[in-house]
């Protein structure tokens, strides 16, 4: 046994071939990894149960709530004790918690912000492999329907959890980083709800392990890695602030503390843990692959709408070949001929790219793009437009923020 899981259940719900290997390894950490397939987020969970119940506040209420989180919960004590619960837990930072860290972490982030952007791709074919993120979007009919909007929607989360300011109490990030969370306790609500699903068998829908690799190894790990093929140089202090963002972002998003990376390199073990596992994705992995590159992108030129159609439709051929190859480059060969990737030589443009990206990073060392903070604001600008993000929004900015100090990029500057 591990912890309260076997290796062999442990092994069926992640489709690891190599469990007890690993296991073998790194002890602590895979015994915690077993024990979060069948935990889910019990403050989030108890919000959906008391709007399941008939009383407390209605869907779109909770919704409205968050917004302005200041204003709300000293109204709740009796309408929605879960969901006061829940705020209250959330906008509570633990004692590990450095502000000034994470936004640190956020101005080195959005340095290569539009880099950094183009790599949400790869974070979601990686999360592709796992049956724990698979299994729930066929159970919900989402395989190959609205995959334009999902990443879209991820787009919006990453770059307002990620941008300086946002994902303190209250402002945008960490808004939306709380809505998800919740998303995800509705899915688990609406799963668990239905006969078909079996916990034992596939683990707990949307899951703490899962949780724990989407924003350790998914959204931090391999974008870091993917930023050093292309030539891209972070300090030794970025990487920890680096970490230390996301570290608070999960911590937000409801990942147990002792699942989240205490430092970059804690965070890169993390990764060596996942890359270790001899997965084996279901089928529907090649479904959303597929649906990812034939839907999962466009053509973006800022030209009028019909304009713009013909451009998408024109280069489209020409992007998913290269989209496709490229991704090979950051999953195992195995892996990604199970879900429907082939390595082609496309793949060396990341290796053409590299000189471009150092010249442009010689070009900022030397202080001919402006100063760090400009460059920051620049790459945000240009990622929050396509996004079509309004910086200026208020409910973005947050009802608790504050202006930002000299030592702080502001992010609606």
């Amino acid at each position: 046994m591990i912890g309260s899981v076997s290796a062999t259940t442990a092994a069926t719900i992640t489709g690891a071939q190599n469990w007890d290997d690993v296991a073998a390894r790194y002890p602590a950490h895979v015994e915690a990894m077993a024990q979060g397939l069948l935990a889910g987020d019990p403050l989030a969970d108890a919000v959906i149960t008391e709007l399941f119940s008939g009383g407390g506040l209605k869907w779109n209420e909770i919704v409205s709530a968050l917004d302005d989180p200041a204003l709300t919960t000293a109204t709740l004590s009796q309408e929605a004790p879960a969901f006061r619960a829940f705020l209250e837990h959330a906008g509570t930072p633990p004692p590990w918690f450095d502000p000034a860290l994470a936004r640190a972490g956020a101005d080195a982030w959005w340095r290569f912000g539009s880099l950094q952007s183009s790599t949400l791709y790869q974070s979601l074919i990686y999360g592709y492999q796992a049956r724990g993120f698979t299994r729930p979007l066929a159970a919900t009919g989402r395989l190959t329907e609205g995959t334009w909007d999902r990443v879209q929607a991820t787009a919006r989360w990453v770059t307002l959890a990620t941008a300086p300011g946002l994902m303190d109490v209250g402002a945008g990030g960490w808004v939306e980083t709380l809505r998800i969370r919740l998303v995800h306790a509705m899915v688990r609500h609406h799963l668990h709800a239905s006969d078909g699903w079996d916990d034992n068998a596939w683990g707990v829908p949307i899951n703490q392990t899962y949780s724990q690799l989407t924003i350790t190894a998914g959204f931090l790990a391999l974008p870091l890695r993917i930023a050093r093929d292309f030539g891209i140089h972070y300090s030794r202090a970025d990487l920890e602030a680096i970490t230390h963002l996301w570290r608070w972002v999960g911590w937000v998003m409801g990942v147990e503390d002792r699942l989240l990376p205490t430092s970059y390199d804690d965070a890169m073990r993390i990764w060596r843990i996942s890359q270790e596992f001899q997965l084996r994705p279901h089928d529907d992995a090649k479904t959303l692959v597929r649906a990812l590159l034939d839907d999962g992108y466009r053509a973006d030129l800022g030209l009028p709408g019909p304009l713009n159609d013909a451009v998408h439709a024109l280069v489209r051929p020409l992007l998913r070949p290269l989209f496709a190859a490229v991704s090979t480059r950051w999953v195992d060969a195995d892996i990604a001929a199970a879900m429907g990737l082939r390595q082609t030589p496309l793949h060396h443009v990341v290796d053409l790219a590299r000189p471009v990206v150092r010249s442009r990073e010689l070009v900022r060392a030397l202080g001919l793009l402006g100063s760090e903070r400009t460059i920051a604001q620049r790459e945000l600008r240009l990622v929050t437009w396509r996004l079509g993000i309004d910086l200026g929004d208020p409910k973005i900015v947050g009802a608790r923020y504050r202006a930002a100090d000299e030592n702080r990029m502001d992010p609606v500057a």
